[in-house]
């Protein structure tokens, strides 16, 4: 069963570690896999990998091929219209408008939650491909309706075959989305979206994306990469491996609002920051052990209270060797060393960061309570006795 299928807990209490718990862990018949050399230079994801757990892997389809083919295909999609131009986004303002009406005619037509991810992440992709000017920026904004409209029939269309996806369906919703973009400044766009208007972005939109809408995104990846780490943990931390995955996907999503999907911070790379950084605020991995070796002891807790207020340190609660044991496993997960991880994480914490204070400072001036966002309580660490491979 993938984490994708496990129904979320979101119990809120507080996070406490057990000698039973610590007992149990140890104890735990196969919980080791032989990762020698997993933090070296010559690191190999299938050196660390047994045919037992290669198989289990395939059985959830999570293989370590699936990495490989995926990053190929992100690579592909974030290089820009040509090659070492500037990579082009719509403005913040316009962007986070966009992928809230996004959000809004992806649930009138009942689209799962992981569509979002998907549309905001075909929606960069091919503002990227398609503008090169500030003209070719301006039509797009001016169209933003209808691509928009289009890009969630073309993932309805994707979801179900059988689905009668017309343009109708999104017309009045693209009409008001039109007529608050004209409140925003933009008088060229028109307020009267047409089913015609709307096909024609379909059209446009595949040929721009070369027919490719299965592109990674940022849930994709979270989603795969707590399935591989439940796998080669052999389902022993299934309740905290859940909160991770929940914690992962509500970052991801606070960060995809405030920026678009770049080469810089790809998917990928968010996805596995967001990983690590999520063991240690369940407590099953010390801060210090995935530091970026360019921040001090005091600067990397300071970044992690930042964008983790309601729980600033966080202790971890297993032995250091089973910790340790754990930070290899992470490394086999994402199939990269624990200098990337460590960089992973830097750059994901900076993105959270500057993604909190944005809304803190939104609230603030909404006359809210200036704290941001509250992600998921975290669930005490609990090990499941009967999972085995």
């Amino acid at each position: 069963m993938t984490l994708t299928a496990m129904q979320p807990m979101m119990q809120h209490f507080k996070l406490q570690a057990t000698s039973q718990m610590e007992t149990d862990f140890a104890g735990a018949k196969g919980f080791t896999i032989d990762v020698g050399g997993a933090g070296g230079k010559n690191f190999s994801v299938d050196a660390c990998i047994d045919s037992a757990i290669e198989d289990a892997l395939d059985a959830q389809g999570v293989a370590n091929e699936l990495l490989d083919d995926w990053k190929v295909r992100e690579e592909r999609a974030l290089k820009p219209q040509k090659e070492g131009s500037e990579a082009w986004a719509l403005p913040p303002h316009v962007r986070q408008t966009a992928l809230r009406f996004v959000s809004h005619i992806a649930q009138l037509v009942g689209l799962p939650q992981k569509s979002w991810f998907e549309a905001a992440t075909l929606l960069d992709v091919y503002i990227l491909k398609t503008t090169d000017s500030k003209l070719k920026m301006q039509t797009a904004i001016e169209d933003l309706p209808s691509i928009c409209s289009a890009l969630v029939a073309i993932l309805k269309k994707n979801d179900c075959a059988t689905a009668l996806v017309a343009g109708s369906n999104f017309v009045p919703q693209a009409c008001l989305f039109a007529q608050y973009l004209q409140r925003l400044g933009f008088s060229a766009v028109n307020v009267d979206v047409t089913c015609e208007m709307i096909k024609t972005q379909e059209k446009n939109v595949l040929e721009a994306l070369g027919w490719r809408i299965l592109v990674p995104t940022t849930e994709s990846w979270t989603s795969t990469y707590s399935a591989r780490f439940n796998v080669l943990t052999r389902s022993l931390l299934v309740p905290s491996l859940n909160w991770v995955w929940q914690q992962g996907l509500f970052g991801a999503r606070l960060i995809m609002m405030r920026q678009a999907v770049n080469e810089e911070l790809p998917p990928r790379v968010l996805a596995a920051g967001l990983l690590g950084m999520g063991l240690v605020g369940a407590r099953l991995l010390p801060l210090e052990a995935i530091r970026p070796p360019q921040m001090t002891s005091e600067e990397w807790k300071q970044l992690y209270e930042e964008i983790q207020p309601q729980e600033p340190q966080p202790q971890c609660v297993l032995p250091p060797n089973h910790s340790q044991c754990l930070l290899e496993l992470l490394q086999v997960t994402v199939g990269a060393d624990l200098a990337d991880i460590k960089e992973y994480g830097r750059l994901a914490a900076l993105a959270m960061r500057d993604a909190v204070k944005e809304a803190q400072e939104l609230n603030k001036a909404q006359g809210m309570t200036a704290q941001g966002p509250t992600p998921p309580a975290c669930p005490p660490v609990q090990l499941a006795h009967h999972a085995t491979i």
